[in-house]
């Protein structure tokens, strides 16, 4: 069979040269060389050493500190500063006991759009307390469900 290749590619015209064909198994060569031993093969996906026997140090990333901030808002105004926080991924906890009423939908109707376009959720604690939580927190308690 090889022998009918290479007169067919004599006969188009198409050298095969030595050369090339070292040059492909150095470049092979070099691949297998390379290749960092915590890749796994698919078929060897079960079968990992543990750092344990092979002498590596596994160093596990610590999780960055959460900081939940608490908010007053004074005016409507301020809401847009809560939004901003919450699109930082930081859970909010929005006190508006000290509002009227008016301002105080005004801003929670507001919020609730910003959790709705952020897949936010939005708890209830109290008659004016809020917690504003980003998609990546979740919300654990005994207390109102969300809105």
């Amino acid at each position: 069979m090889a022998g009918f290749v290479k007169k067919f590619m004599d006969f188009i015209g198409i050298e095969e040269t030595e050369m090339d064909d070292e040059l492909y198994a150095e470049e092979a060569y070099e691949e297998e060389t390379i290749r960092d031993d915590n890749v796994l093969d698919i078929g060897n996906r079960g079968k990992r050493k543990s750092a344990s026997t092979n002498g590596n140090v596994i160093s596990i990333p610590s999780q960055a500190q959460m900081k939940m901030i608490v908010y007053h808002p004074i005016s409507y105004e301020d809401t847009q500063n809560i939004i901003d926080n919450l699109k930082s991924r930081k859970p909010v906890i929005v006190n508006m006991e000290e509002l009227e009423i008016d301002c105080a939908q005004r801003i929670l109707d507001f919020m609730a759009g910003a959790i709705y376009a952020l897949n936010g959720t939005i708890y209830k604690v109290s008659r004016g307390i809020f917690v504003v939580a980003p998609a990546n927190c979740d919300v654990i308690g005994n207390g109102e469900a969300s809105l």
